[in-house]
């Protein structure tokens, strides 16, 4: 699986969207921002009895009550007193700076103005501590709606810290957010839908990235598409839960990588890519219209593909559509008969980092597509092995072994009840009994 090679093609068409969370704004203060329970506990304290409420309402740190409730609880104590519990969060988080760790972002921002953001986060760090005021646009309630956006564009979907007021902390300001949708939400939602966006600094449990994803989920009108949707998590993610997030939400995770790796990655991609983008695309729509087709040096290149389905992906066609399955038949049953060929040797671990790919971003077993994408696991299965077997392909079994739970879940279901009636070898077995 090589997410990057679609991300830095996002990154060249000017589709990268990042949604970030109060994670990336602890990773660009070292640690400094505050956590959501902290925020509450440091307004909380302000008050004379604050610590007792404290105690009462996050014993042990563990909150009694959803953490809106809680910020509601706070604020019609802070508001007897002649306190703003808004206006103190924005005193609290105007304070942050940016800590020489921010620095591989920073230097990345400030080289690809073409990015959106798209945040829960109060903070001003990205628009003002990062870009200057020439190289970015900001959006939230409350601020004028810019109609000549310039450079990165900066969506504070709960408010910033300039109007504090507008800011959505308490209960009541998330039910009228949830149930009063508004140009913003919708351009918000329209963003995520046209761009390739990848979901940093959350965790999976996080109440506001649960609940934009249910926004994304009911909006939807097509089917899930694994093409644009990305989870970055600096911890291993539990295969379980992978696949609930890829079954309910079509997100695609990528784990164990923080984000100046996942900085580190995407550079290094997109500048091996770049110059490819602009051809990339002229070729592609071609073939995909019937004109032409791809030559059989072209696809015997292991690149081919992954170029293929970024090329697809940043221009916004789904992997689901008719034509696109009809062209990716061809080019796999094209790729399946190259194995057959004298030195095949490179084709067999090509054939299988293609199918993992391809199983990671659709549901293949009610496609046109099933016979073929079968055929060729059978090809590549029949062409691995585990030990350095003359004739088998060592990297095409761990091809498969590292990439098989990234597959979606219904795409393992089907290719181990496919071969359930099989005489599996004990490779095949490794492979599917993870």
């Amino acid at each position: 699986m090589d997410p990057f090679y679609e991300l830095a093609y996002a990154l060249e068409s000017n589709s990268l969207c990042l949604f970030v969370g109060t994670g990336f704004s602890m990773h660009l203060t070292d640690r400094k921002a505050p956590s959501w329970i902290t925020l509450l506990k440091d307004c909380a304290e302000k008050l004379n009895d604050g610590k007792e409420l404290c105690e009462q309402l996050f014993p042990d740190d563990n909150p009694i009550m959803p953490l809106e409730e809680c910020a509601s609880i706070i604020q019609v104590k802070m508001h007897s007193k002649g306190l703003c519990l808004h206006t103190e969060i924005a005193n609290i988080i105007g304070k942050l700076e940016l800590d020489e760790k921010s620095n591989k972002v920073k230097d990345f921002i400030n080289s690809h103005l073409n990015l959106k953001f798209v945040t829960t986060n109060y903070d001003l760090l990205v628009d003002d501590k990062i870009l200057c005021e020439e190289k970015r646009t900001s959006y939230s309630s409350g601020y004028p709606i810019n109609r000549q956006p310039k450079g990165v564009q900066i969506y504070h979907i709960h408010g910033s810290i300039k109007y504090p007021k507008k800011m959505i902390v308490t209960a009541d300001d998330y039910f009228k957010f949830i149930n009063s949708p508004d140009y913003f939400s919708h351009k918000v939602q329209s963003l995520i839908e046209e761009n390739t966006t990848v979901i940093i600094g959350y965790s999976l449990g996080d109440v506001n990235f649960k609940s934009i994803l249910n926004q994304f989920r009911v909006n939807r009108n097509h089917d899930i598409n694994r093409q644009n949707l990305f989870f970055l998590s600096r911890t291993k993610v539990d295969t379980h839960i992978r696949d609930y997030y890829d079954r309910s939400y079509g997100l695609r995770v990528i784990d164990e990588t923080g984000i100046n790796s996942f900085i580190n990655s995407l550079s290094r991609k997109h500048t091996k890519i770049k110059d490819r983008v602009a051809n990339s695309r002229t070729l592609l729509f071609p073939v995909l219209e019937g004109d032409k087709k791809f030559s059989d040096k072209y696809l015997k290149k292991r690149e081919s593909f992954f170029e293929i389905i970024a090329t697809l992906s940043s221009n916004g066609v789904l992997v689901s559509h008719s034509n696109v399955q009809k062209f990716l038949k061809d080019i796999l049953q094209r790729k399946n008969n190259f194995t057959n060929e004298d030195g095949a040797w490179e084709q067999y671990v090509h054939l299988a980092s293609w199918l993992v790919h391809l199983g990671c971003i659709m549901d293949i077993a009610n496609t046109p597509l099933k016979n073929t994408f079968l055929e060729a696991v059978e090809t590549s299965f029949g062409n691995m092995s585990k030990r350095k077997v003359l004739g088998l392909s060592w990297d095409a079994f761990w091809a498969w072994k590292n990439g098989w739970n990234h597959l979606t879940y219904d795409n393992r279901l089907m290719i181990t009840n496919h071969f359930k009636e099989e005489d599996r070898s004990d490779d095949v077995k490794e492979v599917i009994m993870q």
